[in-house]
């Protein structure tokens, strides 16, 4: 199951159909362009059970139109859910599989009963690249290319797959 692309390529192709507004908009009025991005990615997400979110953690990536949906995701399940349905280690597990020993995974947000995990992209430099996973959100601080696409695909079908679409 490949739910995660999907999401992607519907993200995407909103975004895509809005690239002339975000063009001719970003410069005079970037707030306005960064609410317009977010209603869609709301309405993408509304349509396979979870809030879907983009951030632009750096305030100059608004301006960067053509990497809209390409990184920096949030997709929000229960934010309530204090669990993972499996065990974390078989998370950390499936990380290793995915992004070989590229990567630092770390347990995460451990406390009030809470669980979950830190992914962190080139473990010996200062890149602030990484994946956090909780029991009731997914949230990609990165570039999202084929690796993290399979790995969240994985995500969606083993630790998401009860919600209402």
């Amino acid at each position: 199951m490949n739910e995660f692309t999907n999401l992607l390529l519907d993200l995407s192709n909103n975004l895509n159909t809005n690239n002339d507004f975000f063009i001719s908009r970003v410069r005079k009025n970037p707030q306005m362009v960064f609410v317009k991005v977010n209603e869609l990615a709301r309405f993408v997400g509304s349509r396979y059970g979870l809030t879907l979110e983009l951030h632009f953690p750096d305030q100059n990536k608004i301006y960067q139109v053509q990497d809209y949906g390409s990184e920096n995701l949030s997709l929000v399940f229960d934010k309530f859910s204090k669990k993972f349905p499996i065990a974390r280690e078989l998370i950390k597990e499936k990380a290793f599989e995915v992004f070989d020993s590229q990567i630092g995974v770390y347990d995460a947000y451990m406390y009030e009963g809470k669980e979950g995990v830190r992914i962190l992209f080139n473990k010996n430099s200062i890149g602030n690249d990484r994946i956090e996973i909780l029991p009731g959100s997914l949230h990609l601080w990165c570039k999202i290319d084929s690796k993290v696409q399979d790995f969240s695909n994985w995500l969606l079908e083993n630790i998401y797959p009860h919600r209402k679409k």
